[in-house]
This record gives C-alpha cells, sequence and structure tokens, in this order.
C-alpha cells in the first residue's frame, strides 16, 4: 500500500462482493462472523448468489489532487464511493485515509425531517466529526451558501428536495474536509447556486482538499479531474489523464456490446424481420465519412453521407425516406436529428428493383460518441409504414477542441478585423479542455 507523505487515500488490492439473495447473506455474514473469531477467512472464492462488485482496486491520491471515476452503471463506482467513505467494509484489501472525509453521496439522506434546518446542520456536523465550537462559527456561512432564508429554522420535512439538497452539500464543503466524495450531485440549484458550488470546491482544492469525483459528463471530469479512473464490471480497466481515459471509455461505449445499451445492432441491416412479401425493404444503411473511414463511421466536423439501399417489389409513389439519430450515450436516449425527405424534396416516386436514398452531410454537426440510426420508408400524407429499421449503429469519431460540445460549429478567428489563421477544427488533435460552467 502506498504511504508516501502527499498521499492522503489509497487503496490496495480492494475487492467487494454482495449476495444477491438476504437470506444467504445473512447466513454467509454469521458464517463469515464466526470464521474471524476463529482467526480464519476465506474471502477469495464466491459462494452461491455472490458476485464481485469490486475487485483488485488499487491507487493513490495525492493531496490537493482530483480523481475522476467514469464507468456504465453496474461498474462499481457507487460501491467504491461507499467503501472510502467508510459506509461499507472491504472484503479484502486495505483503506488507507489520511484526514476528514466529506462525502456527497445522497445530499441531506442522514437529515431528521422533524428538525430544523439549523438543527440538522449541528446532527450532520457532529455526525462527520466537526467540534461543536466549529459548528457554531460556520453556521451563518453554511446558511448563507445554501440559500435557505428564514426557512433555517422551519421543519426540514417542510423542504423542497432542492433545498434539502442545496443545505445538505453546503453541510459537506464547511466541514473543512480533507477528501471530498462528489457522486452525481453537481447539479444542485440554478446556474448560480452550481457556479457558486464549482468555486467553493476549487477553493477547497486550492487549500490542499483532494477530491473523487462520479460523473457521466465527459466536460465536468475534463474540467475537474486531474487524473481518471475507468471501471469496467468492479475492474479497473484504464487509470491515467482525463483525456487519454475518456477516450478509452468511448472506445467500449462504442464497440464494446457489453457496455452498449440493449438492442445495439450491428453496421448493416440484419435480414431477421417477417418473410411476409413488402412492397418496399430496407435491405442496407451505412454511413460513411469522404475520407474513405470505415462505414459506419462519421468524422466531426468534416463531410459525410448516409444511404440507404432499398429494394422495390412494384412501382411506388408518395413515399419518403425517414432518418432519425438519437444518442446512445448511457442515461441519454435523446433524438438529435430528424430528417425525412418529403419535407426537404418532396414525394418521391421509386422504381422497381434497387434504389439508393443518399443524404449528403457537406459537415457533420454531431459531436463524437455512439448513436442510433432508425430508418424508415413511409407512404402519403398519413405516412403509412412500408418498412423500419431501429438501432443501427453510428460512430462520430471526433478530432480537434470539439469533443466536449453539444454539436460542431464551423467558426473563423478574428483580430481587429483580422482573420487569424491557424489550426482548423478539423485539424487540430490538442484537447482545449473545458471552462463552459456545467
Amino acid at each position: 500500500m502506498v504511504s508516501a507523505p502527499d498521499v492522503c487515500l489509497s487503496m490496495s488490492g480492494v475487492s467487494k462482493k454482495f449476495s444477491r439473495s438476504v437470506k444467504r447473506a445473512m447466513v454467509y455474514g454469521a458464517y463469515d462472523l464466526g470464521l474471524a473469531l476463529l482467526g480464519r477467512t476465506d474471502q477469495t472464492s464466491l459462494r452461491e448468489s455472490e458476485f464481485w462488485a469490486l475487485r483488485d482496486v488499487t491507487f493513490a491520491l495525492k493531496w490537493g489532487r482530483s480523481l475522476g471515476v467514469v464507468g456504465p452503471n453496474g461498474s462499481g463506482k457507487t460501491t467504491l464511493m461507499r467503501l472510502i467513505a467508510g459506509v461499507l467494509a472491504p472484503t479484502s484489501g486495505h483503506i488507507r485515509v489520511n484526514g476528514r472525509i466529506a462525502p456527497m453521496l445522497a445530499l441531506g439522506a442522514g437529515f431528521k425531517p422533524v428538525l430544523s434546518g439549523r438543527e440538522n446542520i449541528f446532527l450532520n456536523l457532529s455526525l462527520l466529526g466537526v467540534p461543536y465550537q466549529e459548528i457554531s462559527d460556520r453556521l451563518e456561512a453554511i446558511i448563507d451558501f445554501a440559500e435557505i432564508g428564514e426557512a433555517i429554522d422551519a421543519p426540514i420535512g417542510t423542504y423542497s428536495s432542492g433545498m434539502v439538497a442545496r443545505l445538505g452539500f453546503a453541510c459537506a464543503v464547511y466541514t473543512s474536509p480533507q477528501v471530498l466524495i462528489v457522486d452525481e450531485v453537481l447539479s444542485v440549484g440554478d446556474a448560480g447556486f452550481r457556479r457558486k458550488c464549482r468555486n467553493r470546491i476549487n477553493d477547497l482544492r486550492r487549500d490542499g482538499t483532494a477530491m473523487l469525483l462520479v460523473s457521466h459528463s465527459a466536460i465536468l471530469i475534463q474540467a475537474l479531474a486531474d487524473q481518471c479512473m475507468y471501471l469496467k464490471d468492479g475492474i479497473v480497466a484504464a487509470l491515467g489523464s482525463p483525456t487519454d481515459v475518456l477516450h478509452e471509455y468511448e472506445a467500449d461505449v462504442m464497440f464494446n456490446s457489453s457496455i452498449q445499451p440493449s438492442g445495439f445492432a450491428t453496421t448493416s441491416v440484419p435480414d431477421f424481420r417477417p418473410a411476409k412479401t413488402r412492397s418496399v425493404r430496407v435491405k442496407n444503411i451505412h454511413c460513411q465519412a469522404e475520407q474513405g473511414e470505415r462505414s459506419n463511421t462519421l468524422i466531426s466536423g468534416r463531410p459525410g453521407h448516409i444511404s440507404v439501399i432499398l429494394d422495390c417489389a412494384e412501382p411506388m409513389a408518395d413515399v419518403s425516406v425517414n432518418i432519425i439519430i438519437r444518442d446512445a450515450v448511457p442515461h441519454s436516449g435523446e433524438t438529435v436529428l430528424f430528417i425525412t425527405s418529403y419535407r426537404d424534396i418532396g414525394w418521391v416516386e421509386l422504381n422497381p428493383g434497387r434504389q439508393e436514398f443518399r443524404l449528403n452531410l457537406p459537415i457533420v454537426v454531431l459531436r463524437p460518441g455512439p448513436y442510433h440510426v432508425k430508418v424508415s420508408v413511409s407512404k402519403g400524407g398519413m405516412h403509412d409504414i412500408l418498412d423500419t429499421v431501429e438501432d443501427v449503429r453510428l460512430i462520430v469519431r471526433g478530432v480537434g477542441s470539439n469533443r466536449d460540445c453539444l454539436f460542431v460549429q464551423p467558426h473563423e478567428w478574428a483580430l481587429n478585423g483580422h482573420e487569424i489563421v491557424g489550426l482548423s477544427l478539423t485539424e487540430s488533435s490538442e484537447e482545449l479542455g473545458a471552462i463552459e460552467e456545467t
């Protein structure tokens, strides 16, 4: 285990297993307690219904540094944070913490509804190990930071969820922590309060506080983390700079079927649909960057096209091809592009045989990442569906500074009316870093 004086938190070979059965968990707990009393342990093997939530996790965090943690749902991120906070005990391995921890795992979870906000401040900070006099000295600063106002003396059961979260955040950051654990809680309150939270965290870091940050936001990880850890199935899949680790995580999300959302199809249209005769069938869909990239891959900020190959059994009038692109990043699924041919070029008449629709994209404005493509062929003003294919995979690769944007905006710079020529958006390979307020 790392024990250097500049290390405030270290984990060495830490593993944690759980049982999916409550009854078995109780039996196993009693059995393990008996073994421990006899001086024997067996924590290396799994018993019936058990699984590893974390496996052999090792890292060290230095004073004033920040570690971002990313990974899909079920990868062990929250278990890791709870182990560090002391909520859970590891099955094996060692955790060493040098200093006070302020966990932000579920803001306000320990508050008592019948007590006032003021009383809950004293209760919460006392549980976090802050002496009574220090709580009294910081009380007004906490109330002012939380922006609770006169409601501070009302029972906390009358607070809105936002008020409870703001008070919980204020309590955590005013404990003078040496290690701050932040688990997806930086979206508390409005933009002004989020800005204040960010600035307060930065003040703590300048004073030497270390931070562990769990977030699905690449922008937040890039902006706040010095290092990044990628957890996959409870194992450390990557540990290094945020840029490198996020690249690896995104690549896994794009190409690894164990991380992709369910239903992610192959790059071409599989022939598994009902065999009954159709007048029009979608035979293939492929997306291509003009620079000769592999199929179903576009490059953000560069030209590309989407081709839809149809097989027509008979002449067909009043036809429209409709393309929907959805974000495939976990917890999203938002529609980012919806294009129909009938709105752009009117109704199309198809001839029997092979027909190819090609949607040319002079500039791909989608940000880098994985997407679902849904294509349907409809007929007439009521849009009777002739055929549809869902969840074809599309990968948008990124270069330059467009990785952390919602979309790509072509642009130029000028100083005093004179254009500045430099590396273009699509040519630069340097990450600019996130400065946007989140």
